[in-house]
This record gives C-alpha cells, structure tokens and sequence, in this order.
C-alpha cells in the first residue's frame, strides 16, 4: 500500500483522493477551508481518507513527518478575480507555502513531490505548438505568475535534496468531482457554461469567443496526477477555443480555429464533446 499526502483537498485533490482510495492507497487530505468546506469531504473520509486541518502557510512538518511515499502539492489560490482581491493572501500562499512545503519535504526525506502548476505559465501569446520546452510567457495576475515562481522554487531544493519532482502544467479542468465550488468566480468556463446552457441562459463571449485554451477532464487529472513521471509535462487533452466550448454546450457544432495547440504526453480517457453534449 502506497501512503499519499494531498495537500489541498479541493475539486482537484478531492478527486485525487477518490481514485487513490478506489486503487487501494492509503490517503490522507489536508486543507485550511479557505475555499473548500470540510463537510464537503465526509463521503472521502467515510470511504477511508484521513481529513486533516493543515495550512502550506505555517508548518506541516506533523503529516510529513508520517514520511508519505509522496506528496501531492495543489494547495493554491487558483482564482485571478480572488488574486486582485486578497494579493497578500495570493502570494503567502503561492510563493511562500509553495517554498515551505519544498523545504520541509527535503528535510523530512520524501521521495517524491507533484505540483499542480498551470498552462499559464506560457503567456497568452501563443502560436503554434507549445510543449514543456516552450519559455515562460508574460503574465497578467498573481495567481498564475506565482506558478513559475512555484516551479522554479520546487526545482531548487529537489536538486539540492534529491528528492523526484513532477512539475504537471494543467490546462482547464472540468467535470465532476467529490468537491465543487459554488462561487461563480471559482468555476472554470467549461463547467460554467455547462451550467448555463442547461439553464437556458446566455453564454458570455469575450473577445469573440477567440481566446484559446488547453482543457481536460478531472478524472483523466487524478490519474496522470497518480501516474506522474519525474518530469515537466503538459496535462491537457484538447486545444479549444472559448467560443467553441460555448458551441458544445449549446449542441451546435464547434468552428473556432485554435492559435496555438498543446502538447502532452499522456493518453486522455475524456472528451469535451462528450462532456457537454446536452
């Protein structure tokens, strides 16, 4: 049995959680409950999970001292909107719990750390094929230039420490999960849409609809998250555009040209047609 720590057990970790549990891990899920209820998290716990209060911001030396196997760090402030609200919270979280985890990782000897990192970190200028090799772009909030700074952080002490690093740049995620967020601001666009065309109600388009975007289902997320090489990869199974995820929820069918397409290694078991289809 394989001992896993999350670290941030939110709509990702949440779903972490359930596909460890379901392969036989044992798992133990950490939070502070600035986003998500821990209430949200008796089905996991009822099924075997340990739910534990714990804040990147201050010590976690107690769980790691557990020694997992490996750690899983998504704890984060995702939200751009929440970003320009709340920067100093933004960045203890992002910047300097991101840095406190990697140092007390290395100091408690675990072998193995995967980040949640984000497409972001490329820009938003983008053309043709973009890969793990492809330079970090210039960014537009807090919440996502903290990703390169995550990234480059973890990478020091991994080398310094020796321990095995996944750095998985994740695109859009969507689909059903143990945990989901009510708050309209912490919902991506697939879901959101999805949501709204089942509604009946109208789809905002910025720009268009033009802005291109990598997504990915959040159960094929939890298992390449369980299955992660010691690497630096894309997660993302399809490049859409925003207009055409709009065209998919309402069942027409999708003409938008992508600027840019990703690429990633992994084999995806989720389609977003499929997905929104109504």
């Amino acid at each position: 049995m394989t001992r896993l720590l999350v670290l941030g057990a939110g709509y990702i970790g949440a779903k972490l959680g359930e596909l460890a549990l379901e392969q036989g891990h044992e798992v133990v899920l950490a939070d502070n409950w600035y986003a998500t209820r821990r209430e949200q998290l008796a089905p996991l716990e009822a099924a075997g999970a340990r739910v534990e209060t714990a804040d990147i911001r201050g010590d976690v030396s107690a769980l790691l001292a557990e020694r997992p196997d490996r750690v899983f760090l998504l704890a984060a402030q995702a939200s751009r909107p929440r970003s320009e609200r709340e920067p100093d919270y933004t960045e203890e979280t992002n910047v300097t719990g991101t840095r406190l985890v990697a140092e007390a990782v290395g100091a408690a000897g675990v072998r193995s750390l995967v980040f949640g990192s984000s497409l972001h970190v490329y820009g938003g200028l983008l053309r043709g094929d973009v890969d793990a090799d492809t330079p970090y772009g210039a960014q537009g909030d807090l919440a996502h230039l903290s990703k390169i700074y995550g990234e480059q952080a973890l990478s020091i002490v991994a080398r310094r420490d020796g321990f095995a690093l996944s750095i998985l740049r994740l695109g859009i995620v969507y689909g059903r999960s143990p945990v989901e967020h009510e708050a309209p601001e912490s919902q991506t666009v697939v879901d959101k849409f999805r949501r709204l065309a089942e509604a009946g109600g109208d789809l905002p388009l910025d720009d268009g609809g033009r802005a291109t975007i990598g997504v990915v289902h959040v159960a094929d997320v939890a298992r390449i998250l369980l299955e992660a090489p010691a690497a630096i990869a894309n997660v993302a199974a399809e490049t859409v555009t925003v207009g055409d995820v709009a065209a998919l929820a309402r069942g027409d069918e999708p003409t938008g040209t992508p600027a840019f397409t990703v690429r990633s290694p992994f084999e995806y078991e989720h389609s977003l047609a499929e997905y929104l289809r109504p």
